[in-house]
Protein backbone atom coordinates (compact mmCIF):
# COMPACT_ATOMS: atom_id res chain seq x y z
CA UNK A 1 0.00 0.00 0.00
CA UNK A 2 1.71 3.27 -0.74
CA UNK A 3 1.15 5.59 2.25
CA UNK A 4 1.43 8.82 0.07
CA UNK A 5 -2.08 8.33 -1.40
CA UNK A 6 -2.55 9.06 2.37
CA UNK A 7 -1.04 12.38 2.67
CA UNK A 8 -3.34 14.75 1.61
CA UNK A 9 -5.70 12.92 4.17
CA UNK A 10 -3.63 13.32 7.15
CA UNK A 11 -2.87 17.10 6.04
CA UNK A 12 -6.42 18.14 6.15
CA UNK A 13 -7.16 16.10 9.25
CA UNK A 14 -4.15 17.87 11.61
CA UNK A 15 -5.11 21.36 9.96
CA UNK A 16 -9.07 20.51 11.12
CA UNK A 17 -7.28 19.97 14.68
CA UNK A 18 -5.23 22.88 14.54
CA UNK A 19 -8.35 25.29 13.67
CA UNK A 20 -10.57 23.84 16.32
CA UNK A 21 -7.46 23.57 19.08
CA UNK A 22 -7.29 27.80 18.49
CA UNK A 23 -11.08 27.82 19.56
CA UNK A 24 -10.92 25.97 22.27
CA UNK A 25 -7.44 28.03 23.87
CA UNK A 26 -9.17 31.28 22.98
CA UNK A 27 -12.90 30.63 23.95
CA UNK A 28 -13.85 30.64 27.76
CA UNK A 29 -16.75 28.75 27.69
CA UNK A 30 -15.09 25.46 28.01
CA UNK A 31 -12.47 26.63 30.58
CA UNK A 32 -9.25 28.25 30.58
CA UNK A 33 -6.92 26.82 33.32
CA UNK A 34 -4.41 24.26 33.16
CA UNK A 35 -6.62 21.77 34.83
CA UNK A 36 -9.10 21.58 32.00
CA UNK A 37 -6.07 21.22 29.27
CA UNK A 38 -6.86 17.92 28.48
CA UNK A 39 -10.11 17.74 28.77
CA UNK A 40 -9.78 21.12 25.92
CA UNK A 41 -7.35 18.78 24.04
CA UNK A 42 -9.29 15.92 23.92
CA UNK A 43 -12.06 18.29 22.52
CA UNK A 44 -9.97 19.46 19.84
CA UNK A 45 -8.91 16.42 18.89
CA UNK A 46 -12.53 15.08 18.45
CA UNK A 47 -14.31 17.77 17.35
CA UNK A 48 -11.34 18.10 14.61
CA UNK A 49 -11.57 14.77 13.76
CA UNK A 50 -15.87 15.25 12.86
CA UNK A 51 -15.60 18.08 11.01
CA UNK A 52 -12.65 16.75 8.75
CA UNK A 53 -14.63 13.87 8.81
CA UNK A 54 -17.75 15.64 7.61
CA UNK A 55 -16.02 17.74 5.31
CA UNK A 56 -14.49 15.40 3.25
CA UNK A 57 -12.11 18.04 1.58
CA UNK A 58 -8.46 16.98 0.80
CA UNK A 59 -5.71 19.72 1.09
CA UNK A 60 -2.80 19.80 -1.15
CA UNK A 61 0.35 18.97 0.73
CA UNK A 62 2.54 21.88 1.37
CA UNK A 63 6.07 21.67 -0.66
CA UNK A 64 7.78 22.32 2.45
CA UNK A 65 8.20 22.63 6.34
CA UNK A 66 7.96 26.71 5.81
CA UNK A 67 4.32 26.18 3.73
CA UNK A 68 2.98 23.74 6.08
CA UNK A 69 3.78 25.45 9.22
CA UNK A 70 2.50 28.52 7.46
CA UNK A 71 -0.66 26.41 6.59
CA UNK A 72 -1.04 25.73 10.53
CA UNK A 73 -0.58 29.38 11.84
CA UNK A 74 -3.34 30.47 9.31
CA UNK A 75 -5.67 27.80 10.74
CA UNK A 76 -4.75 28.33 14.53
CA UNK A 77 -5.55 32.08 13.81
CA UNK A 78 -8.85 31.57 12.62
CA UNK A 79 -9.79 29.57 15.50
CA UNK A 80 -8.01 32.10 18.21
CA UNK A 81 -9.91 34.72 16.09
CA UNK A 82 -13.83 33.15 16.21
CA UNK A 83 -13.01 31.66 20.34
CA UNK A 84 -12.32 35.46 20.89
CA UNK A 85 -15.05 37.01 19.17
CA UNK A 86 -17.57 34.37 21.15
CA UNK A 87 -15.70 34.99 24.50
CA UNK A 88 -16.87 38.94 24.21
CA UNK A 89 -20.48 36.87 25.51
CA UNK A 90 -18.54 36.95 29.01
CA UNK A 91 -16.14 39.92 28.62
CA UNK A 92 -18.70 42.62 28.09
CA UNK A 93 -20.41 40.97 31.65
CA UNK A 94 -16.93 41.24 33.33
CA UNK A 95 -17.38 44.90 31.97
CA UNK A 96 -20.04 46.17 33.60
CA UNK A 97 -19.34 44.57 36.75
CA UNK A 98 -16.39 46.34 36.92
CA UNK A 99 -18.64 49.72 36.25
CA UNK A 100 -21.20 49.01 38.85
CA UNK A 101 -18.29 47.67 41.34
CA UNK A 102 -16.61 50.79 41.00
CA UNK A 103 -20.09 52.85 41.71
CA UNK A 104 -20.47 50.44 44.93
CA UNK A 105 -16.86 51.55 46.15
CA UNK A 106 -15.97 47.61 45.54
CA UNK A 107 -13.35 48.72 43.53
CA UNK A 108 -10.77 47.92 45.74
CA UNK A 109 -12.37 44.56 46.41
CA UNK A 110 -11.24 42.05 44.31
CA UNK A 111 -10.16 38.28 44.41
CA UNK A 112 -8.91 35.59 42.00
CA UNK A 113 -11.39 34.51 39.27
CA UNK A 114 -11.00 30.72 38.94
CA UNK A 115 -12.16 30.83 35.43
CA UNK A 116 -9.52 33.68 34.25
CA UNK A 117 -6.69 33.09 36.59
CA UNK A 118 -7.03 36.73 37.02
CA UNK A 119 -8.20 38.93 40.00
CA UNK A 120 -11.68 41.03 39.33
CA UNK A 121 -14.00 42.50 41.30
CA UNK A 122 -16.63 40.87 42.73
CA UNK A 123 -19.61 42.44 40.82
CA UNK A 124 -17.75 41.39 37.55
CA UNK A 125 -17.22 37.48 39.12
CA UNK A 126 -20.87 37.84 40.18
CA UNK A 127 -22.26 39.07 36.76
CA UNK A 128 -19.64 36.50 34.35
CA UNK A 129 -21.04 33.79 36.56
CA UNK A 130 -24.47 34.75 35.81
CA UNK A 131 -23.88 34.41 32.26
CA UNK A 132 -22.05 31.06 32.51
CA UNK A 133 -25.26 30.05 33.91
CA UNK A 134 -27.44 31.22 31.47
CA UNK A 135 -25.26 29.93 28.35
CA UNK A 136 -25.68 26.93 30.05
CA UNK A 137 -29.43 26.45 30.57
CA UNK A 138 -30.14 27.88 27.05
CA UNK A 139 -27.43 25.35 25.31
CA UNK A 140 -25.75 28.59 23.86
CA UNK A 141 -22.50 26.52 24.35
CA UNK A 142 -23.72 23.88 21.72
CA UNK A 143 -24.03 27.25 19.54
CA UNK A 144 -20.55 28.30 19.88
CA UNK A 145 -19.40 24.68 18.42
CA UNK A 146 -21.87 25.27 15.64
CA UNK A 147 -20.10 28.49 14.56
CA UNK A 148 -16.94 26.70 14.43
CA UNK A 149 -18.41 24.15 12.73
CA UNK A 150 -19.89 27.05 10.10
CA UNK A 151 -16.63 28.28 9.33
CA UNK A 152 -15.46 25.23 7.79
CA UNK A 153 -18.05 25.63 5.53
CA UNK A 154 -17.53 28.96 4.81
CA UNK A 155 -13.79 29.32 5.02
CA UNK A 156 -12.47 25.69 4.07
CA UNK A 157 -9.29 24.20 5.55
CA UNK A 158 -6.28 25.54 3.28
CA UNK A 159 -8.45 28.00 1.68
CA UNK A 160 -7.39 31.78 1.60
CA UNK A 161 -9.35 34.60 3.14
CA UNK A 162 -9.79 38.08 3.35
CA UNK A 163 -8.53 40.36 6.28
CA UNK A 164 -10.61 43.33 5.80
CA UNK A 165 -13.88 41.68 6.87
CA UNK A 166 -12.40 40.24 9.99
CA UNK A 167 -10.62 43.47 10.71
CA UNK A 168 -13.94 45.43 10.42
CA UNK A 169 -16.09 42.51 12.08
CA UNK A 170 -13.98 42.34 15.42
CA UNK A 171 -14.26 46.12 15.49
CA UNK A 172 -18.52 46.00 15.54
CA UNK A 173 -18.41 43.35 17.88
CA UNK A 174 -15.43 45.06 20.65
CA UNK A 175 -17.56 48.37 20.12
CA UNK A 176 -20.95 46.27 20.40
CA UNK A 177 -19.00 44.69 23.60
CA UNK A 178 -18.50 48.29 25.33
CA UNK A 179 -22.30 49.48 24.63
CA UNK A 180 -23.78 46.38 25.45
CA UNK A 181 -21.66 46.67 28.94
CA UNK A 182 -23.05 50.15 29.31
CA UNK A 183 -26.40 49.43 29.03
CA UNK A 184 -26.69 46.41 31.02
CA UNK A 185 -24.85 48.55 33.68
CA UNK A 186 -26.93 51.70 33.36
CA UNK A 187 -30.48 51.18 35.17
CA UNK A 188 -28.04 50.04 38.20
CA UNK A 189 -26.31 53.19 37.54
CA UNK A 190 -29.31 55.43 37.45
CA UNK A 191 -30.91 53.63 40.63
CA UNK A 192 -27.69 54.57 42.37
CA UNK A 193 -27.34 58.10 41.22
CA UNK A 194 -31.03 58.71 42.45
CA UNK A 195 -29.42 57.11 46.21
CA UNK A 196 -26.66 59.75 45.88
CA UNK A 197 -29.15 62.55 45.02
CA UNK A 198 -31.18 61.42 48.02
CA UNK A 199 -28.05 61.78 50.48
CA UNK A 200 -27.27 64.72 49.24
CA UNK A 201 -30.23 65.87 50.61
CA UNK A 202 -30.58 64.10 53.36
CA UNK A 203 -27.41 66.09 54.59
CA UNK A 204 -28.61 69.31 53.56
CA UNK A 205 -31.84 68.76 55.58
CA UNK A 206 -30.35 66.95 58.67
CA UNK A 207 -26.92 68.67 59.00
CA UNK A 208 -26.42 66.80 62.47
CA UNK A 209 -27.16 63.32 61.16
CA UNK A 210 -23.63 61.44 60.12
CA UNK A 211 -24.04 59.65 56.92
CA UNK A 212 -21.09 57.80 56.62
CA UNK A 213 -22.49 55.57 58.73
CA UNK A 214 -24.57 53.57 56.99
CA UNK A 215 -24.51 55.60 53.43
CA UNK A 216 -21.58 52.78 52.07
CA UNK A 217 -23.74 49.76 53.65
CA UNK A 218 -27.05 51.43 51.91
CA UNK A 219 -24.82 51.82 48.52
CA UNK A 220 -23.74 48.03 48.49
CA UNK A 221 -27.57 46.79 49.45
CA UNK A 222 -29.43 49.20 46.95
CA UNK A 223 -26.66 47.70 44.44
CA UNK A 224 -26.96 44.07 44.91
CA UNK A 225 -31.06 44.30 45.52
CA UNK A 226 -31.13 46.21 41.92
CA UNK A 227 -28.86 44.06 40.18
CA UNK A 228 -31.30 41.10 41.24
CA UNK A 229 -34.46 42.92 40.14
CA UNK A 230 -32.97 43.95 36.88
CA UNK A 231 -31.95 40.30 36.03
CA UNK A 232 -35.04 38.57 35.57
CA UNK A 233 -35.96 41.97 33.35
CA UNK A 234 -32.45 41.79 32.20
CA UNK A 235 -32.33 38.28 30.73
CA UNK A 236 -34.11 38.72 27.31
CA UNK A 237 -31.96 41.89 26.75
CA UNK A 238 -28.60 39.25 28.04
CA UNK A 239 -29.82 36.80 25.69
CA UNK A 240 -30.16 39.01 22.44
CA UNK A 241 -26.51 40.00 23.07
CA UNK A 242 -25.26 36.28 23.09
CA UNK A 243 -26.94 35.94 20.03
CA UNK A 244 -25.27 39.24 18.48
CA UNK A 245 -22.04 37.66 19.33
CA UNK A 246 -22.56 34.44 17.63
CA UNK A 247 -24.03 35.64 14.85
CA UNK A 248 -20.79 38.27 14.50
CA UNK A 249 -18.54 35.80 14.87
CA UNK A 250 -20.57 33.56 12.29
CA UNK A 251 -19.95 36.24 9.61
CA UNK A 252 -16.12 36.38 10.08
CA UNK A 253 -14.52 34.37 7.37
CA UNK A 254 -15.65 34.32 4.19
CA UNK A 255 -13.25 32.57 1.85
CA UNK A 256 -11.74 34.02 -1.39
Amino acid sequence: MDLRLLEHQAVALFLHVVRAGGFFVAVPLFGRQRDTAFLRLMLSLSMGCVFWWVSRGNVPAPSGVLMFGTFAVREAFVGLVIGFAIGLMLQFLVASGEIIANEMGFAMARSMNPESGIDSSVMSQLFQLIGFLLILHYDLHHDALRVLEETYRACPVGASFDLEPVYNGLRVLITGSIVIALEYAFPILGVMLLLTVGMVLLGRAVPQLNLMEFSFAARVLLALGAATWFLADGTPFLLDSFRFFLDGATTLFVAR
